[in-house]
Order: structure tokens, then C-alpha cells, then sequence
């Protein structure tokens, strides 16, 4: 499970890595490297094969074991978290993400087509990590320690586990990330042009060339 589990932190963060080179490129209205988002697609491609490989030995494993946990994990996943974890964890943002990579890998897709495949396999895959997130955590409250009967989980919208404190959590890295893009930018143009406004034409026809 914790190699399981790095893999899948791989996945995650290369996929974001490209969404937001991507979004950022768009923002700042400047070119996308092509030849650096198809580099970075083809790791995750390599990175999701290995992921998608381990859970399912972990699975085949299990199923091997058949303790006395087995049968209540199997009654959850063909129960009430069919879709978040067939559907949607499985094979909305598993499979699907890795055949439109594979796509990308073999059929000579045009550059706007690859863009518009990487946006939308990354928007899936961080979809899939949310979901697999979800499964782990509230899957686990759903059957009691006992194995005797099953539980309903209760989320309180403004409690300490709740929707509201799960969004402020995913926008906080996002505001981070803005405040030091603001105090460091990380682009060399932003740095010219906030210490040396005059030399500013002259770096972007520099960039150009």
C-alpha cells in the first residue's frame, strides 16, 4: 500500500505540474512548449502504467487472501461506492486517462489535438486521486471495526471534516502558490521588467529568437 500510494502521489503531481504549465501559459498569454508538455505526458503515461499495474496486483492479492475483511470490502465496492470507485476512480480516471495517453503515444495527433487530450487527461487523473482519497477515508467509516454491520457517514458542511474545510484545503496551495509567484516570479521577463523596464523589448525579442 505506501508504494501503492507513492505511485499514485506521482501520477498526481505530474499531472498537475502539467495542468497548470499549461494554464499558466495561458494566462500569461505566451506559447506552450510542446515539446516539453509531450515529454511530461509520456512520464505520466509511464508513471500511470506502473500505478495502474500495482493496484492491481494489491487487488489480485487481496482477492488471493480472502480474510474476513473481504467480503465486507466486496459488498462496499458493488454497493455504495460502486461509482466513485468502479466508475469514476477505475474507469473514468484510470482507463480512460491511460488510453487517451497511449493515443497521444501512437497516432500522430496534431498540437492542438495533444493539448486539448493532456487537458482533459489531467483534469481526470486529479479527479480519479480525489476519488481514490474518498474511498480510502469514508469507505473505511462505512463498516464498523467489528465487521458485524455497516455504518452511513454523516458530513457536516461547516464541521472540522467537512466540504467547506475540504475546498479551503484545495485552494490554499493555490494562494500560496500565487503569493510567491507575486514576491519571486519565476519567469526571467517578469524579473527584467519589474528591475530594468527599458531593456524589456529588447529580452522579449531575445525570447523570440
Amino acid at each position: 500500500m505506501p508504494v501503492v500510494f507513492i505511485f499514485s502521489a506521482m501520477v498526481s503531481g505530474i499531472a498537475a505540474v502539467m495542468l497548470l504549465y499549461m494554464f499558466l501559459c495561458g494566462v500569461r498569454g505566451v506559447p506552450i512548449d510542446m515539446r516539453c508538455v509531450d515529454t511530461v505526458a509520456k512520464y505520466l503515461f509511464y508513471t500511470f502504467l506502473i500505478d495502474f499495474t500495482l493496484e492491481l496486483l494489491d487487488l489480485i492479492h487481496r482477492i488471493y487472501e480472502s480474510d474476513e475483511w473481504f467480503r465486507s470490502l466486496d459488498f462496499m465496492v458493488h454497493t455504495k461506492l460502486y461509482f466513485p470507485h468502479i466508475v469514476i476512480q477505475i474507469l473514468l480516471s484510470t482507463v480512460m486517462p491511460i488510453v487517451l495517453l497511449a493515443m497521444t503515444q501512437v497516432l500522430p495527433l496534431s498540437e492542438a489535438r495533444r493539448k486539448f487530450t493532456y487537458g482533459v487527461t489531467g483534469c481526470l487523473t486529479l479527479i480519479g486521486i480525489f476519488a481514490m482519497r474518498w474511498n480510502v477515508v469514508i469507505g473505511g467509516q462505512l463498516f464498523s471495526k467489528s465487521v458485524l454491520g455497516y455504518s452511513i457517514h454523516k458530513m457536516g458542511f461547516v464541521a472540522r471534516e467537512g466540504p467547506l474545510v475540504a475546498i479551503f484545503l484545495t485552494l490554499l496551495p493555490f494562494f500560496i502558490g500565487w503569493t510567491l509567484i507575486k514576491l519571486l516570479p519565476p519567469w526571467a521577463g517578469d524579473v527584467l521588467a519589474r528591475h530594468a523596464p527599458h531593456r524589456c523589448r529588447a529580452w522579449g525579442r531575445f525570447e523570440v529568437n
